[in-house]
């Protein structure tokens, strides 16, 4: 014992950015456990899916959502989801699965859906990066959808002859 305080009044420094440590980490961990959210990985996402059949937000914004989201999920940007949403509220006990692009604004969204009064509410550790990067299959706009906002296709015969 007496070489343990010799050590901490020699590395004053050392010995209190540990204790720091020591106490940030703790401080995270008890509002890890305080949270009304589970932050669930990749494969309990989809255990999740396939036996719960849960509510899927993607809270990222528009261009995400068309580019790639998760089958099955509603697009649902944050400026959306607020206490009188009706759409949404009629689905309090239903699980829901909550993710964005890369994992940063979900957990807000969650906290937030939590205190709306919503149970049973998972969010997507990592993000929807996380879930192409473990191979999950995802769905796209189609490309019908873009046509019909104004951007037209060019078709096969048109490329070809512009190449030619």
């Amino acid at each position: 014992m007496d070489r343990f305080i010799e050590f901490v009044g020699n590395n004053l420094l050392l010995s209190g950015l540990f204790v720091a440590i020591l106490v940030a980490w703790l401080a995270w961990e008890v509002a890890r456990l305080a949270r009304k959210w589970k932050e669930i990985g990749t494969l309990e996402a989809v255990r999740l899916i396939n036996r719960e059949d849960p509510l899927i937000l993607d809270v990222s914004n528009s261009t995400d959502f068309a580019k790639a989201h998760i089958n099955g999920a509603l697009h649902m940007p944050p400026s959306r989801i607020e206490a009188g949403n009706q759409s949404l509220l009629k689905h309090k006990e239903r699980p829901l699965l909550v993710y964005c692009q890369r994992g940063q604004i979900s957990p807000q969204m969650a906290t937030r859906l939590a205190k709306m009064g919503f149970t049973q509410v998972y969010m997507l550790s990592g993000g929807l990066t996380q879930w192409l990067s473990d191979n999950q299959p995802v769905a796209r706009a189609s490309k019908d959808k873009a046509a019909k906002k104004g951007k037209p296709r060019k078709k096969a015969a048109e490329t070809e002859e512009s190449q030619g």
